[in-house]
């Protein structure tokens, strides 16, 4: 430039330098990616450039047209305005993108603004806009889509006309900085490529010292003739065994110290590692036949099914009001079968009817332990808030999968149903058992239904054993009871109830989430149907055999002794 103009100003050198190193910025914009953007620029770059040394300050243009032309000094820093940075290579190092860079010495006014960019922004939102364009043109990262959150609460409007106020303004080589920015990309790319090459290098390294030490130690351990009786084949043999033996072990150690490292297994039970992901807490499955079992048994489906509560619900709604009215209306005519006509006599009808309920509830705790019978288990015998079947709601009754969950439940229902049957009879007594089970755990699929725990399931015989429980003292409520002779003078059955309902009711916030594992929705449902059910046997002539008014019934607890609900489990007439 200086031999051709020696006397032009450095303005116009600059202008011609930017004429010189202008290209195409549609080419880098149209780049799918970064890595591809970045590639671009680079490319770019290095055609409009040749190195001539190892730093930036040796980079030189090919050639230039010399371009003459009216030089404005509008852009140039006094001692008193603030540099403008528009070099990538002057980049501080505390510069982020959603602060941006200065674009001139004081921000611009309410007037300014409107004339750029309209009425409908604010001086202060305008200036941080035009900041966060200015640090990406002079960064580089002006089409970078890694950088689109700081900006994206502005227009393309906005931004376009930000764009054309700076370049018009502040002029900056966006294509040289982009281009610059694209070479460190590829250089720390090419860095954390020979580092992984390095760390690479190392671990085969190690490994080939390893193998070559176990080599080394084999050739130790082969066989010395003894130098007094001379060779021996026997201990040659032996020797090379033990060798072979010794390397073996240490490549093992060696391979399952790899796996370690990278994370495949424990590093202190792997045997413990679960074949297939269950729950928090359970116990791993180890076994490759029982996790094809478990998986078998899982459903295929991603998610519930997309439906309204009232679809969810109306099916399982409809089934158990009609399957427990029919139950009902069967107890009117349902009459005890003659000791003639029974299998076993010796044994009494509650006792009967209880130890089938109680057998049934063992042999599907018993079918949880065979792994084949899982999938059916799953199926039929668990209710599933998200995809409901009507059947579960009465089969899930007899399911448990847990031995203290069936011996809390069957127990009570052992001490209490006995006493029930014998003053209901075995029809209006199932009734009520199946009426207090079917719809606890209708009330759990509406609430948690309800409430969008889909993925929630249940079962047990909670629901129904507390409602025939609260039923019997509610029906008993001015009787008194024993528990193993204490206390002597026995409590009435209203305490025993109420205590009953004050231990769900404790902590209000557990009833509708279902911590702790327990299902008090249904509990609380179940009791509810009981007291209701209690109350409608009694008005339809059903109730006690030997009716009695409620003041005979008070002055009969006043003067009679107390019952004992342990001692007295086995009633005193049989039919």
């Amino acid at each position: 430039m200086n031999l051709l103009c020696p006397h032009a100003p450095r303005s116009v050198a600059r202008n011609v330098l930017k004429g010189s190193l202008r290209c195409s910025a549609s080419r880098i914009g149209s780049s799918a990616t970064a890595s591809q953007r970045t590639q671009c620029v680079a490319a770019q770059v290095r055609s409009i450039f040749f190195v001539e040394g190892p730093g930036r300050s040796q980079l030189r243009p090919r050639g230039s047209y010399l371009v003459l032309g009216q030089v404005s000094y509008g852009g140039r820093r006094t001692f008193f305005t603030e540099k403008i940075v528009r070099r990538y290579e002057e980049l501080p190092r505390n510069y982020r993108d959603k602060s941006g860079l200065p674009f001139r010495g004081h921000d611009l006014t309410e007037a300014e603004v409107e004339k750029i960019f309209g009425p409908d922004i604010g001086a202060s939102t305008a200036n941080h806009l035009l900041r966060i364009l200015h640090g990406r043109r002079v960064a580089g990262t002006l089409d970078d889509p890694a950088f689109s959150i700081h900006t994206a609460q502005f227009s393309e409007a906005d931004i376009e006309n930000g764009l054309a106020y700076l370049r018009k303004s502040v002029p900056v080589d966006e294509v040289v900085n982009a281009g610059l920015r694209a070479e460190d990309e590829l250089n720390e790319l090419a860095l954390e490529e020979e580092q992984k090459e390095k760390k690479e290098k190392k671990k085969a390294d190690k490994a080939a010292e390893t193998t070559d030490e176990g080599k080394r130690e084999e050739e130790e351990a082969v066989y010395k003739p003894d130098p007094l009786y001379g060779r021996s084949v026997l201990e040659e043999i032996r020797a090379r065994n033990i060798a072979k033996e010794k390397a073996r072990q240490k490549a093992l150690e060696e391979e399952q110290r790899q796996k370690e490292l990278a994370g495949e297994i424990p590093g202190e039970e792997p045997q413990q590692r679960s074949l297939v992901e269950v729950a928090e807490g359970e116990r791993p499955i180890t076994n490759p036949g029982i996790a094809e079992y478990y998986k078998a048994a899982q459903s295929e489906m991603k998610e519930p099914p997309k439906m309204s509560l009232w679809e969810r619900v109306a099916p399982s709604l409809v089934t158990v009001t009609l399957v427990v009215g029919f139950c009902a209306s069967l107890c009117m005519v349902y009459e005890e079968p003659e000791d003639r006509y029974r299998l076993i006599r010796e044994i009494p009808i509650a006792s009967a009817t209880l130890g089938t309920m109680v057998g049934l509830n063992l042999l599907v705790y018993l079918a949880w332990r065979v792994p084949p019978a899982w999938k059916f288990l799953n199926k039929y015998m668990v209710l599933v808030i998200g995809l409901p079947k009507p059947i579960t709601l009465f089969t899930a009754s007899y399911s448990h999968q847990r031995i203290s969950h069936l011996l809390m439940n069957i127990v009570p229902l052992w001490l209490v149903g006995t006493y029930m049957h014998e003053e209901l009879g075995r029809a209006t007594f199932l009734t009520l058992y199946l009426a207090c089970g079917s719809f606890g755990f209708l009330g759990s699929l509406i609430a948690y239904g309800a409430r969008g725990m889909l993925g929630t399931t249940t079962l047990g015989a909670s629901g129904a054993t507390f409602g025939l429980i609260v039923a019997w003292f509610w029906e008993h409520r001015m009787e008194r009871f024993k528990i193993m002779g204490m206390p002597e003078s026995g409590v009435h059955g209203i305490v025993y109830w109420a205590l009953i309902v004050a231990l769900h009711l404790t902590r209000p916030s557990r009833i509708f989430s279902g911590r702790d594992g327990i299902d008090l929705v249904s509990h609380l449902v179940g009791m509810a149907v009981g007291m209701i059910g209690i109350e409608l046997i009694n008005r339809a002539g059903m109730g006690r055999r030997n009716a009695v008014s409620g003041d005979q019934e008070e002055e009969q607890a006043k003067d009679g002794e107390s019952r004992d609900l342990v001692k007295d489990i086995v009633p005193v007439g049989t039919a």
